[in-house]
Protein backbone atom coordinates (compact mmCIF):
# COMPACT_ATOMS: atom_id res chain seq x y z
CA UNK A 1 0.00 0.00 0.00
CA UNK A 2 1.35 3.59 -1.04
CA UNK A 3 -0.26 6.69 1.34
CA UNK A 4 0.29 10.20 0.18
CA UNK A 5 0.49 11.98 3.69
CA UNK A 6 0.58 15.60 2.44
CA UNK A 7 -1.81 16.57 -0.11
CA UNK A 8 -4.43 19.61 -0.31
CA UNK A 9 -8.00 19.64 -2.38
CA UNK A 10 -10.55 22.87 -3.10
CA UNK A 11 -13.50 23.17 -5.43
CA UNK A 12 -13.28 27.15 -4.02
CA UNK A 13 -9.82 29.44 -3.45
CA UNK A 14 -11.23 32.16 -1.12
CA UNK A 15 -10.06 34.32 1.65
CA UNK A 16 -13.13 34.54 3.73
CA UNK A 17 -11.90 33.79 7.07
CA UNK A 18 -8.85 36.30 6.53
CA UNK A 19 -10.38 39.17 4.98
CA UNK A 20 -8.66 38.75 1.54
CA UNK A 21 -9.68 38.87 -2.29
CA UNK A 22 -8.49 35.57 -3.76
CA UNK A 23 -10.38 33.37 -6.25
CA UNK A 24 -9.37 30.55 -8.59
CA UNK A 25 -8.73 31.99 -12.57
CA UNK A 26 -7.39 29.05 -15.24
CA UNK A 27 -4.47 27.00 -16.19
CA UNK A 28 -3.41 26.96 -12.74
CA UNK A 29 -3.34 30.50 -11.79
CA UNK A 30 -5.57 32.52 -9.05
CA UNK A 31 -5.55 35.74 -8.18
CA UNK A 32 -4.92 37.32 -4.42
CA UNK A 33 -5.72 40.93 -3.80
CA UNK A 34 -4.80 41.95 -7.35
CA UNK A 35 -1.46 39.81 -7.60
CA UNK A 36 -1.64 36.60 -10.30
CA UNK A 37 0.01 33.69 -8.52
CA UNK A 38 -0.16 29.81 -9.56
CA UNK A 39 -2.26 27.65 -7.32
CA UNK A 40 -1.79 24.54 -9.32
CA UNK A 41 0.24 23.42 -12.19
CA UNK A 42 -1.11 24.65 -15.54
CA UNK A 43 -2.24 21.78 -16.47
CA UNK A 44 -5.41 22.72 -14.25
CA UNK A 45 -8.12 24.09 -16.19
CA UNK A 46 -10.02 25.35 -13.67
CA UNK A 47 -7.20 25.79 -11.41
CA UNK A 48 -9.49 23.76 -8.64
CA UNK A 49 -7.74 20.59 -6.99
CA UNK A 50 -10.96 18.35 -6.44
CA UNK A 51 -11.22 15.11 -5.52
CA UNK A 52 -11.82 13.46 -8.48
CA UNK A 53 -8.27 14.98 -10.06
CA UNK A 54 -6.81 13.89 -7.13
CA UNK A 55 -8.19 10.41 -7.64
CA UNK A 56 -7.08 10.17 -11.24
CA UNK A 57 -3.46 10.81 -10.11
CA UNK A 58 -3.08 8.42 -7.46
CA UNK A 59 -4.70 5.75 -9.81
CA UNK A 60 -2.28 6.95 -12.30
CA UNK A 61 0.72 6.02 -9.77
CA UNK A 62 -0.83 3.16 -7.40
CA UNK A 63 -1.17 5.55 -4.62
CA UNK A 64 -4.16 3.78 -2.30
CA UNK A 65 -5.36 6.97 -0.04
CA UNK A 66 -4.34 10.52 0.76
CA UNK A 67 -4.03 12.50 4.00
CA UNK A 68 -5.64 15.63 2.74
CA UNK A 69 -4.41 18.64 4.75
CA UNK A 70 -5.54 22.05 4.95
CA UNK A 71 -3.97 25.62 4.37
CA UNK A 72 -5.52 29.39 5.06
CA UNK A 73 -3.98 30.40 1.40
CA UNK A 74 -6.64 28.36 0.40
CA UNK A 75 -9.49 29.06 2.38
CA UNK A 76 -11.61 26.87 4.58
CA UNK A 77 -12.59 23.56 3.05
CA UNK A 78 -14.46 22.11 5.56
CA UNK A 79 -17.71 21.56 4.17
CA UNK A 80 -15.82 20.30 0.89
CA UNK A 81 -13.83 17.80 2.94
CA UNK A 82 -17.08 17.07 4.53
CA UNK A 83 -18.61 16.07 0.72
CA UNK A 84 -14.85 14.33 -0.07
CA UNK A 85 -15.59 12.14 3.00
CA UNK A 86 -19.24 11.11 2.07
CA UNK A 87 -18.57 10.45 -1.47
CA UNK A 88 -15.20 8.73 -1.42
CA UNK A 89 -14.58 8.24 2.68
CA UNK A 90 -12.11 4.99 2.23
CA UNK A 91 -9.60 6.64 -0.04
CA UNK A 92 -9.12 10.31 2.17
CA UNK A 93 -8.14 10.92 5.58
CA UNK A 94 -9.27 14.90 5.89
CA UNK A 95 -7.92 17.16 8.47
CA UNK A 96 -10.21 20.40 9.76
CA UNK A 97 -8.83 23.70 9.50
CA UNK A 98 -7.84 25.23 12.72
CA UNK A 99 -8.58 28.75 12.65
CA UNK A 100 -10.26 32.10 14.30
CA UNK A 101 -13.66 30.23 15.37
CA UNK A 102 -11.72 27.04 16.82
CA UNK A 103 -9.56 29.49 18.52
CA UNK A 104 -12.59 31.02 20.04
CA UNK A 105 -14.63 28.34 20.56
CA UNK A 106 -12.95 25.46 20.59
CA UNK A 107 -15.90 22.29 21.71
CA UNK A 108 -18.62 24.37 19.29
CA UNK A 109 -15.96 23.82 16.71
CA UNK A 110 -15.04 20.51 17.68
CA UNK A 111 -18.92 19.53 17.66
CA UNK A 112 -18.92 20.88 14.17
CA UNK A 113 -16.13 20.16 12.26
CA UNK A 114 -15.56 16.15 13.76
CA UNK A 115 -18.24 14.83 14.95
CA UNK A 116 -21.24 16.75 12.14
CA UNK A 117 -18.98 16.80 9.44
CA UNK A 118 -17.12 13.83 10.49
CA UNK A 119 -13.64 14.76 9.77
CA UNK A 120 -10.58 13.14 11.25
CA UNK A 121 -8.25 15.99 13.08
CA UNK A 122 -6.71 19.08 12.25
CA UNK A 123 -4.03 21.72 10.34
CA UNK A 124 -2.73 24.11 12.70
CA UNK A 125 -1.10 26.65 11.53
CA UNK A 126 1.50 27.80 14.04
CA UNK A 127 3.04 30.05 15.27
CA UNK A 128 1.44 32.56 13.34
CA UNK A 129 -1.29 33.17 13.50
CA UNK A 130 -1.96 31.01 16.90
CA UNK A 131 1.18 31.51 18.79
CA UNK A 132 0.35 29.23 21.89
CA UNK A 133 -2.01 26.03 21.67
CA UNK A 134 -0.51 24.63 25.35
CA UNK A 135 -3.18 26.77 26.93
CA UNK A 136 -6.17 26.27 29.29
CA UNK A 137 -8.71 27.24 26.66
CA UNK A 138 -7.86 24.53 24.03
CA UNK A 139 -6.91 21.52 26.64
CA UNK A 140 -10.02 20.06 26.28
CA UNK A 141 -9.63 20.32 22.40
CA UNK A 142 -6.41 18.36 22.11
CA UNK A 143 -7.80 15.94 25.11
CA UNK A 144 -11.03 15.08 22.77
CA UNK A 145 -9.05 14.60 19.69
CA UNK A 146 -6.59 12.35 22.37
CA UNK A 147 -9.66 10.04 23.37
CA UNK A 148 -10.64 9.42 19.37
CA UNK A 149 -7.42 9.18 18.01
CA UNK A 150 -7.13 12.15 16.19
CA UNK A 151 -3.96 13.95 15.28
CA UNK A 152 -2.77 17.08 14.94
CA UNK A 153 -0.78 18.60 12.09
CA UNK A 154 1.26 21.35 13.09
CA UNK A 155 2.46 23.76 10.45
CA UNK A 156 5.77 24.92 11.40
CA UNK A 157 5.44 24.97 15.66
CA UNK A 158 7.90 26.58 17.64
CA UNK A 159 9.51 23.39 19.87
CA UNK A 160 8.91 25.05 23.59
CA UNK A 161 5.40 25.24 22.02
CA UNK A 162 5.17 21.76 21.25
CA UNK A 163 7.13 20.19 24.17
CA UNK A 164 4.66 21.99 26.11
CA UNK A 165 1.83 20.89 24.07
CA UNK A 166 3.18 16.98 23.60
CA UNK A 167 3.41 16.65 27.83
CA UNK A 168 0.14 18.29 28.42
CA UNK A 169 -1.42 15.90 26.63
CA UNK A 170 0.72 13.26 26.30
CA UNK A 171 -1.80 11.02 24.03
CA UNK A 172 -2.36 13.20 21.33
CA UNK A 173 -0.71 12.47 17.77
CA UNK A 174 1.02 15.07 16.33
CA UNK A 175 2.29 15.95 12.72
CA UNK A 176 5.29 17.88 12.42
CA UNK A 177 4.61 19.04 8.46
CA UNK A 178 6.96 20.04 6.02
CA UNK A 179 9.48 17.44 7.38
CA UNK A 180 9.39 19.67 10.59
CA UNK A 181 10.29 22.43 8.94
CA UNK A 182 13.45 21.26 7.18
CA UNK A 183 13.59 24.66 4.65
CA UNK A 184 13.58 26.57 7.50
CA UNK A 185 15.59 27.44 10.71
CA UNK A 186 18.41 24.79 10.78
CA UNK A 187 18.34 25.24 14.66
CA UNK A 188 14.98 24.57 15.38
CA UNK A 189 14.16 21.98 12.03
CA UNK A 190 16.87 19.85 14.63
CA UNK A 191 15.10 20.68 17.65
CA UNK A 192 11.97 19.16 16.43
CA UNK A 193 13.79 15.95 15.31
CA UNK A 194 14.70 15.56 18.77
CA UNK A 195 11.37 16.04 19.61
CA UNK A 196 9.64 13.65 17.12
CA UNK A 197 12.51 11.28 18.37
CA UNK A 198 11.47 11.66 22.11
CA UNK A 199 7.95 11.73 22.42
CA UNK A 200 5.90 8.53 21.06
CA UNK A 201 3.23 10.55 19.57
CA UNK A 202 5.08 12.71 17.47
CA UNK A 203 5.74 12.20 14.11
CA UNK A 204 6.91 14.20 10.68
CA UNK A 205 5.70 14.22 7.01
CA UNK A 206 7.78 14.87 3.92
CA UNK A 207 5.48 17.28 2.18
CA UNK A 208 7.41 19.94 0.84
CA UNK A 209 11.14 18.62 1.63
CA UNK A 210 11.70 19.19 -2.04
CA UNK A 211 10.15 22.96 -2.62
CA UNK A 212 12.80 24.56 -5.16
CA UNK A 213 15.28 22.30 -4.71
CA UNK A 214 16.48 20.57 -8.52
CA UNK A 215 15.71 16.96 -9.07
CA UNK A 216 17.44 14.47 -8.13
CA UNK A 217 17.00 16.50 -5.02
CA UNK A 218 20.68 15.83 -2.98
CA UNK A 219 20.44 17.65 -0.07
CA UNK A 220 17.04 15.96 0.76
CA UNK A 221 18.26 12.56 0.07
CA UNK A 222 20.79 13.73 2.87
CA UNK A 223 18.14 14.79 5.16
CA UNK A 224 15.72 12.06 5.20
CA UNK A 225 19.20 9.77 5.82
CA UNK A 226 19.65 12.35 8.58
CA UNK A 227 16.31 11.79 9.93
CA UNK A 228 15.62 8.20 9.52
CA UNK A 229 18.72 7.68 11.44
CA UNK A 230 17.65 10.08 14.35
CA UNK A 231 14.20 9.98 14.61
CA UNK A 232 13.50 6.53 13.04
CA UNK A 233 11.62 5.34 9.39
CA UNK A 234 8.10 4.37 11.84
CA UNK A 235 7.54 8.17 12.94
CA UNK A 236 8.15 9.61 8.79
CA UNK A 237 5.29 9.76 6.56
CA UNK A 238 5.44 10.34 3.00
CA UNK A 239 3.92 13.04 1.32
CA UNK A 240 3.72 14.97 -1.79
CA UNK A 241 2.41 18.88 -1.28
CA UNK A 242 0.44 18.05 -4.40
CA UNK A 243 -0.86 19.49 -5.94
CA UNK A 244 1.68 23.05 -5.52
CA UNK A 245 3.03 23.80 -8.87
CA UNK A 246 6.80 23.68 -7.10
CA UNK A 247 6.52 20.38 -6.05
CA UNK A 248 4.29 18.45 -9.04
CA UNK A 249 5.23 20.83 -11.75
CA UNK A 250 9.31 21.61 -11.43
CA UNK A 251 9.91 17.96 -10.82
CA UNK A 252 6.64 15.74 -11.28
CA UNK A 253 4.22 14.15 -8.82
CA UNK A 254 5.55 10.64 -9.87
CA UNK A 255 9.00 11.50 -9.17
CA UNK A 256 7.98 12.94 -5.80
CA UNK A 257 6.84 9.15 -5.15
CA UNK A 258 10.32 7.61 -6.84
CA UNK A 259 12.22 10.19 -4.26
CA UNK A 260 11.65 7.22 -1.36
CA UNK A 261 11.01 4.31 -4.14
CA UNK A 262 14.30 5.03 -5.74
CA UNK A 263 16.66 7.64 -5.08
CA UNK A 264 16.75 7.07 -1.14
CA UNK A 265 18.51 4.19 -1.62
CA UNK A 266 20.04 3.66 2.16
CA UNK A 267 15.95 3.22 2.75
CA UNK A 268 15.92 -0.51 3.49
CA UNK A 269 12.34 -2.27 2.26
CA UNK A 270 10.70 -2.71 6.09
CA UNK A 271 11.78 0.92 6.23
CA UNK A 272 10.57 2.42 3.11
CA UNK A 273 7.19 0.30 3.73
CA UNK A 274 6.80 2.85 6.99
CA UNK A 275 7.37 5.55 4.99
CA UNK A 276 4.99 5.10 2.39
CA UNK A 277 2.07 3.75 4.25
CA UNK A 278 2.89 2.14 7.80
CA UNK A 279 3.07 5.54 9.67
CA UNK A 280 0.07 7.14 8.32
CA UNK A 281 -1.94 3.91 8.89
CA UNK A 282 -0.91 4.18 12.40
CA UNK A 283 -1.32 8.24 12.84
CA UNK A 284 -4.32 8.94 10.48
CA UNK A 285 -7.91 7.76 10.57
CA UNK A 286 -9.22 5.52 8.41
CA UNK A 287 -12.28 4.63 6.99
CA UNK A 288 -11.73 0.56 6.09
Amino acid sequence: MIIDAHIHLWNRLHGTEQGIDREALRWGQARQNGRIYYATPPAFEDSLSTYERALAHMEWLGIDRAVVLQELIDGKQDDYLAQVRRECPQRFSCMALFDRWTYEDPMAAFAEAIEAKRLQGYLVKTPDPFSELAISRLIPLWQACAERGLPIVLKNGAPADIVKLVTAVPTLKVVLSHFAGALGNGEEHEKRLAIAAEYENVFIDTGGLNHLRKHPWPKSVEQMHHAVERVGANKIAWGSDYPRPTLVADASYKQQLQFITELCTFLSDEQREQILSGTALRVYKWDD
